[in-house]
């Protein structure tokens, strides 16, 4: 096997786990053994004070590795789903599974699918996961992979779960692009305006953090370049923002760029300021909603 391929898998396998026992706040650690004959076999001890916790992770990512997509998979819906899931719902839940597992003598099948629902449609996960099959199917001269579980006397305790070559493609994505994430209340303090035609970049203060976007208000550009509008210093924006996303190989979202398309508020400390266009987007929005719940 190519010794650059075997090094980067192997990476991506330590990024899954990692990922997995962090998420769990568990302390587990892994050591690996001496190579073992039979193909390329490697071992890796899984320590810890809890044995119940320690199987726990190891079904989960063995299942991980080897359960097939149900389609090919790009990140869609429920990779967005999770973005937000991450945040408060996916802890809660992960931290109720951790209080299970601290105090079950057995692992459940409940727990097991309820975690793996998490983690099947985590980014990270699915991110290095295909990086992993990705990575396998480069060299042609691996032909599966599989996966087995021992107790502390080297003694399987389950059977083998094994990818064979014609599954790796069902695991590797074919597109690291994120949907854009669309925040329609968004709150935007202006550093630099663009007083000038052209393809120039707004600059402004965005959630603690400084961004560059572009103005895709037509309306509003048009009313600045004509200095209907005018900015001082502690102007900002009330708008929709659109900001285009990324999956890096490390399994992080970058946020490639930045785009206001409707301007609904101008705040300064001299008056508030509200648009046409941006009145108009509210209404379609509420027919929208209104519509949603009549259908319902």
């Amino acid at each position: 096997m190519n010794a650059f391929v075997r090094n980067a898998c192997e990476k991506e396998l330590l990024s899954i786990f990692k990922e997995v026992i962090t998420s769990l706040d568990l302390k587990i650690k892994i050591e690996s053994e001496a190579f073992k004959e039979g193909g390329l076999r490697e071992t890796w001890n899984f320590l810890g004070e809890n044995s119940v916790q320690l199987m726990f992770i190891l079904t989960i990512v063995s299942t991980l590795l080897s359960r097939i997509p149900i389609e090919n998979k790009e990140l869609l819906a429920l990779q967005v789903k999770n973005l937000k899931l991450d945040n408060e719902l996916k802890t809660f839940e992960l931290q109720k599974i951790k209080k299970e597992l601290s105090s079950n003598e057995k692992i459940t099948e409940e727990a097991i699918d309820r975690t793996l629902e998490i983690f099947d449609n985590d980014f990270k996960i699915t991110k290095h996961k295909s990086n992993f099959y990705k990575r396998l199917n480069s060299d042609s001269k691996i032909t599966k992979i599989s996966t087995s579980k021992f107790n502390n006397q080297s003694e399987p305790i389950d059977q083998e779960a094994t990818v064979e070559r014609s599954q790796f493609k069902n695991f590797i994505l074919h597109s690291n692009e994120l949907p854009p994430n669309v925040d329609k209340n968004a709150s935007i303090d202006i550093i630099s305006p663009v007083l000038k035609k052209g393809t120039f970049k707004w600059k402004g203060f965005y959630n603690g953090k400084i961004i560059n976007f572009e103005m895709k208000d037509k309306i509003f550009n048009e009313s600045v370049l004509s200095k209907n509008i005018e900015f001082i210093n502690g102007t900002s924006i009330k708008c929709v923002l659109q900001q285009y996303r990324k999956l890096e190989d490390t399994g992080q979202e970058k946020i490639l760029k930045n785009k206001v398309t409707t301007v609904f508020e101008i705040i300064s400390s001299e008056q508030n300021t509200h648009t046409e266009q941006g009145k108009k987007y509210k209404r379609l929005e509420e027919q929208k909603n209104n519509q949603l719940k009549f259908d319902l």
